[in-house]
């Protein structure tokens, strides 16, 4: 979207979701609140503290002539990308890659220690790109650039953790979240247009679905249902939502693509990204988009980013109580019968006092993959990639309160941001625009305002907020499932079986053609040696888990490096 004034020209991409307070706050009657008018003066207003005042998903950059500047804003959450390029004392930005290149005087050099970093899943930066020049605006900033080349960028959002302690719960928290809870979906729909909705059995997805047919009242054809239904307990999960609500449109996909979809879904996510995308859903959910675009479908929802701040497990609540005594609080979260709970409390009062320094499984997990990684020794060491790698298996371990763990790993980190960039970016190269509502700032500070006994439940029920919320308007059998399984173990027994002996054919082509650079930082001779592994089949799931993630990562890369 782009406008101008006398002397201020506004981009913006994404969406302001508070333009009506906005036009109480600045005197403009609602009648006319066009959203690049309400920011224009809403920078005359406030100048660079435009952005704290907006609510919504955007990424936007403003130029004013008269004072010479040029302002660049990103939402606290990172939904819309944004992309920024300094030449010469001059600033090029963009909202994907490929449109900044087109703007950029010179070629630009792709970075070989980020494709070291990529091969590893340690690409993600809050500043970086995959070129060396391309920087991003970090999520919750903005960025004052001036005619003389001066660049000032500042962090406007600071999440507040202002939670009460209690040690009972009171029904009025689940009714303030579920007030955000809907107007955060509310807010997102499309009043003329069909939409559509990811929807893959769990929880988080299931819950935007439902809500979206319950808005609508009757379907009909404004919702369209989009799955992956790959293990053997998803489509009931699935089904359940959508005949509960009615929704009569539904796209199930219940089988893997062939080596010709893999190879076409590569050279797609180049073309819309601009560099191997950082995040497998982005090309992954090509079909939806597809299907999206033949039935005039401009709106995808999905329930990403619900697990990691609002539908949590809030399983830290344990330990917030232990230290501070709350015994009897605490003896009610404990599963089992009241003896069983008794001796668990005494467990949890004498030996869980220390938090480990990382998560058991994950290390475990961590060090049998480690041997496969296929990165150059000197590589590793100069980039202190085994440090990084490690680093990512401490998790939820060392946190004693629900809401260290989301501040400082999910939103210090912010790496889900990886994954809201690419797939942005390559469902707009469809004309699709994709919407997350859990994963709206307001929802996410309610939750974090909220006290911690409210989030997770009697006997250890997880993500008990949500459920609460949510009862009523998501299928029971949904809203309660207690784990998050849907039979994957059958689908790894596949995976490792025929599919990884396919996969072998695949890699042997990609070996026979690899780029110089990536010969620079790889064992070739060890990928070679996996290649024979796997075309034995029947490898265990961490051999099988690195020699799919190391194809696709250096498939992407090959392509990338090779100019496609």
């Amino acid at each position: 979207m782009l406008t101008s004034s006398d002397d201020i020209q506004i981009t913006i991409s994404g969406h302001i979701h508070n333009l009506s307070d906005l036009c109480t706050r600045l005197g403009i009657a609602k009648a006319q609140a066009c959203t690049t008018r309400v920011l224009v003066l809403a920078w005359r207003h406030w100048g660079e503290a435009m952005a704290e005042h907006l609510v919504g998903d955007f990424a936007l950059a403003l130029h004013d002539n008269l004072r010479g500047v040029t302002y660049l804003a990103r939402d606290p959450l990172g939904v819309k990308p944004l992309y920024y390029h300094i030449e010469r004392q001059q600033l090029h930005y963009g909202f994907s890659v490929p449109e900044l290149k087109r703007l950029s005087p010179r070629p630009l050099t792709k970075d070989a220690d980020w494709a070291a970093t990529y091969l590893l899943d340690l690409s993600f930066s809050q500043t970086e790109s995959a070129y060396k020049e391309i920087k991003k605006l970090a999520p919750g900033c903005w960025a004052r650039f001036d005619a003389e080349g001066r660049v000032n960028i500042q962090r406007y959002h600071r999440w507040r953790d202002d939670p009460p302690f209690s040690t009972h719960c009171d029904s009025r928290w689940v009714d303030d979240y579920r007030e955000i809870l809907e107007e955060s979906i509310r807010c997102r729909m499309e009043p003329h247009h069909p939409m559509g909705t990811e929807n893959s059995g769990g929880i988080d997805s299931a819950t935007i679905t439902a809500y979206l047919a319950h808005f609508l009242g009757e379907p009909g054809d404004r919702l369209h249902s989009f799955s992956f239904a790959l293990c053997e307990h998803e489509p009931a999960y699935i089904l359940e939502t959508s005949q509960a609500k009615r929704i009569r449109h539904n796209y199930v996909i219940t089988d893997r693509y062939g080596p010709a979809d893999q190879e076409s879904r590569v050279a797609q996510s180049l073309a819309a990204i601009g560099y191997p995308e950082e995040h497998a859903n982005a090309s992954g959910h090509i079909p939806f988009y597809e299907e999206c675009q033949k039935r005039g479908i401009r709106t995808l929802f999905s329930g990403f980013g619900g697990d990691e701040i609002v539908t949590n497990t809030g399983q830290h609540l344990r330990f917030e109580l232990l230290d501070r005594h709350q015994y009897g609080a605490l003896w009610k979260t404990l599963q089992g019968n009241p003896l069983m709970r008794t001796l668990r409390l005494l467990k949890a009062a004498t030996v869980s006092r220390r938090s480990p320094s990382a998560n058991l499984n994950f290390i475990k997990a961590w060090t049998q993959r480690w041997p496969q990684q296929l990165l150059r020794p000197e590589i590793v060491q100069r980039l202190e990639l085994y440090e990084r790698y490690m680093e990512a298996a401490v998790y939820d371990a060392p946190y004693r309160r629900t809401n260290d763990f989301i501040l400082q790993h999910h939103l210090g980190r912010m790496q889900i941001a990886a994954r809201l960039e690419s797939c942005c970016v390559m469902a707009a190269a469809y004309g699709v625009d994709y919407r997350w509502p859990l994963w709206d700032a307001r929802l996410v500070q309610q939750y974090l305002s909220t006290p911690s006994i409210e989030k997770f439940g009697p006997k250890g029920i997880g993500r008990y907020l949500h459920r609460r919320a949510i009862d009523g308007i998501v299928p029971k059998r949904v809203a309660w499932k207690q784990s998050k399984d849907m039979g994957y173990a059958l689908l790894h027994q596949k995976k490792n079986g025929a599919d990884i002996q396919q996969l072998a054919k695949q890699a042997q082509t990609l070996e026979s053609r690899l780029h110089p650079a990536l010969e620079a930082l790889i064992d070739r001779q060890k990928f070679r040696g996996q290649i024979a592994r796997a075309e034995k089949g029947s490898v265990d799931n961490e051999f099988g888990f690195m020699f799919r993630r190391s194809f696709a990562t250096l498939s992407r890369l090959n392509e990338w490096l090779d100019g496609l």
